[in-house]
């Protein structure tokens, strides 16, 4: 029952979350650099607060994917633990500068959240990829969401990369809702295990 929970709470989470990286990427993405024209950067405060809720659902649904799978052993944890930890700092950097009128006093907070989330999530997509512990589809969109978030910047060319982090983590979602079904009907639960 707990587990059903889990993986339909993860699951939503990691839908959100994608979503939420895959429009707010798109929107980025199509701003020209410079906007306003006066600046030479584009204006992308208003994208941060909503890049900060995704990649805390995202932690989230990381979560799931760390319940759906037996003996990952401690390396596994400690990577999930630092990507949790490295989504909400970000967050929390996040909530900080909408606090202070997206002052720049807090700003520190936002890339040292997302650098110790990627760190986190490629330890985390290395070792499952070497594990086995997953079906290699899942194993594939884990590594590229990992890739593209190592290259994510809002203000150049690379801000497109969001885009396939957020497609990859609505097909994260997709087996987190199939493990939510099998935890409700038990007879499938073998078919999950011959995939791997």
């Amino acid at each position: 029952m707990l587990k059903r929970v889990v993986f339909l709470i993860t699951a939503l989470s990691a839908l959100i979350g994608g979503m939420i990286w895959l429009r707010m990427g798109f929107e980025l993405s199509l701003m020209p650099t410079g906007n306003p024209k006066d600046q030479v950067y584009r204006s992308s405060q208003s994208f941060m607060p909503w890049f900060g809720c995704g990649i805390a659902c995202i932690g989230v649904g990381l979560v799931g994917l760390y319940v759906s799978v037996k003996d990952a052993g401690r390396f596994v944890r400690w990577a999930l633990i630092g990507t949790l930890l490295g989504c909400f700092i970000y967050l929390y950097g996040t909530i900080s500068r909408i606090s202070m009128n997206l002052s720049i006093q807090y700003e520190a907070a936002q890339p040292i959240g997302l650098l110790v989330t990627i760190a986190g999530l490629l330890f985390f997509s290395v070792s499952m990829l070497r594990s086995q512990l997953l079906p290699l589809w899942t194993r594939v969109l884990l590594l590229l969401s990992s890739v593209s978030l190592l290259i994510f910047n809002d203000q150049f060319i690379t801000a497109w990369s969001s885009v396939p982090f957020g497609i990859s983590w609505m097909g994260l979602s997709m087996y987190l809702f199939r493990r939510f079904a099998q935890a409700s009907n038990p007879k499938f639960t073998k078919l999950n295990d011959g995939e791997r």
